[in-house]
């Protein structure tokens, strides 16, 4: 076995490795979490669907990375062809459909960035109609997806930030906004960060405030996104190279 044979196995072997732990992370986690999530947090109880819609996909993708990292991992171990021939397969459907998802990407931008604005738009439109003009009722999932995107990014009111909320007389804002939140205590939809104790108030509207992520962080994504394609190219073209030099059924 030469040089090049043993630093492409080196490749291949290391890579799966890695992607089988991460899976098995993945999965035993979010296995452990969905099985015991109310005795670690039992006030999640009350989001059971949108925390086990996290959860389920989850494991899924956890248990996807495992096989995948066993199949490439067994291959570039024994060689084998046949495990080989499956392990270039998923990985060159994964190369595919990341290659259509950066090309729909580009295509589709400002449709997603505009649909993305029209639904955030609504949401927080619904809540300040509601909490702040009194007016009707809202859900508590969209409720808490309001204070939970606020806390998040780290911003308050669609934009504007504060005074987005601070209307009608109002003078107060959603819990979201405070920098000091804890992510559960929705008792009161409209407060005074710093006379409840609650930190300060985020002055930076969502909407500038999730732009500015996106210029910052946008091409290190891209960056990222590359290498990633990149390295599984050069894993293909290991396995196909092992795959031509041991030729065992």
């Amino acid at each position: 076995m030469g040089c090049c044979d043993v630093i492409l196995k080196a490749i291949l072997i290391i890579t799966n490795v890695v992607v089988m732990v991460a899976g098995g992370v993945l999965l035993v986690a979010g296995g452990i979490f969905y099985a015991k999530q109310f005795d670690f947090f039992p006030d999640l109880e009350k989001y059971s669907t949108n925390v086990n819609s996290v959860l389920i996909p989850m494991m899924v993708i956890g248990a996807i990375l495992f096989l995948v990292g066993t199949i490439g991992c067994c291959g570039a171990v024994t060689g084998k062809s046949g495990l080989l021939n499956v392990y270039f397969i998923i990985v060159l459907v994964v190369v595919i459909l990341e290659l259509v998802v950066i090309i729909l990407g580009v295509v589709k931008k400002k449709d997603f960035v505009d649909t993305t604005e029209k639904f955030a738009q609504e949401l927080f439109e619904e809540y300040k109609t509601v909490y702040v003009g009194e007016t009707g009722t809202m859900a508590d999932d969209r409720t808490l997806a309001v204070n939970t995107a606020q806390q998040l990014f780290e911003c308050c009111g669609l934009t504007d930030g504060p005074s987005y909320w601070q209307t009608a007389g109002n003078t107060k804002v959603p819990p979201g906004c405070c920098s000091d939140w804890d992510g559960k205590d929705m008792d009161d939809a409209l407060v005074d960060c710093t006379a409840e104790n609650l930190g300060d108030v985020y002055d930076i509207g969502c909407t500038e405030q999730v732009k500015g992520l996106a210029d910052e962080f946008g091409t290190v994504i891209i960056i990222v996104i590359v290498v990633v394609i990149v390295f599984e190219m050069i894993c293909l073209a290991a396995a196909c190279y092992s795959k031509k030099n041991d030729m065992v059924a």
